[in-house]
């Protein structure tokens, strides 16, 4: 996973959240566009690929494989993430857990 520069976690939590549509759209986007739009070329350019390598380590927890449910699954991913990277802030965790949900729901 990319370093990440503690002075910008809630810039990168606005970036993730914006990224996956968390919280607006129905379903999860993984938008590049939208952060190009929001933060400018070159933020997102920088941003983009931070977002996808927290991605990336999020979806090696195989809670899919074990949970009993989504609400299971969710929880056992975030858990497994928080292990390696509890650095990371809840909101970044739950828009990647309901991707991940989704994703293998």
């Amino acid at each position: 996973m990319e370093k990440i520069d503690p002075s910008q976690i809630t810039l990168l939590t606005e970036a993730v959240i914006l990224w996956t549509g968390w919280g607006n759209n129905p379903t999860p986007k993984r938008d590049d566009l939208a952060l190009a739009k929001r933060f400018g070329p070159e933020a997102a350019s920088r941003l983009l690929p931070i977002v996808k390598s927290i991605e990336k380590a999020f979806y090696k927890s195989e809670a899919w494989k074990v949970a009993k449910g989504l609400t299971e699954m969710s929880r056992m991913a975030i858990d497994d993430f928080k292990e390696n990277h509890p650095e990371i802030p809840g909101a970044i965790l739950q828009a990647f857990a309901w991707c991940y949900t989704f994703d293998y729901k």
